[in-house]
């Protein structure tokens, strides 16, 4: 598989290979289906201009509540100190939350596509992993037991211990 080197190369990767996909050439962003509910909207995959970096991001919650602002805010901090890969963010215009990943593309090795998709796949699944625990806080929970909510789900989701044998 041969490396991606510029936007356009990657439009043409994707093309090629019957991905389905939107792209805004002139901000060099293409959006590409998650089809992962219950995450609304697309992947945005934006090759950044000046810097040598391609940004992944999965939208998770758009219009959050502008009192529950500061809890979300908190929630990110807290989270993106205590996970190894955080990547959440919140785009206060928009009022909306996110999961971003940042990836160096220096030249001349450029990326691997399919290094771009697993990313993405990656990105995808950690926002549907919180996707919960920051409806949660944005529901009303402190932003400070993001943790602690966390947790809760986790444990939840994995269910009741199997009894010793």
């Amino acid at each position: 598989m041969a490396a991606v080197h510029t936007f356009d190369e990657l439009v043409k990767f994707l093309t090629e290979n019957n991905v389905q996909f939107r792209s805004d050439p002139q901000a060099w962003v293409m959006e590409l289906p998650t089809q992962s509910p219950p995450l609304v909207g697309n992947l945005y995959v934006r090759w950044e201009k000046a810097v040598p970096f391609l940004q992944i991001i999965q939208f998770m919650v758009d219009g959050v509540p502008a009192e529950r602002v500061h809890d979300v805010e908190t929630a990110i901090i807290r989270l993106n100190n205590t996970l190894e890969v955080g990547g959440f963010g919140f785009d206060h215009t928009a009022r909306r939350l996110y999961c971003r990943m940042t990836i160096p593309v220096f030249q001349p090795d450029g990326i691997n596509p399919i290094a771009i998709n697993q990313l993405g796949n990656g990105i995808v699944r950690n926002a549907l992993e919180f996707l919960e625990v920051f409806q949660a806080v944005i529901g009303g929970k402190s932003g400070e037991t993001v943790v602690d909510i966390y947790k809760a789900l986790a444990e939840k989701r994995r269910g009741p211990a199997a009894p010793p044998s």
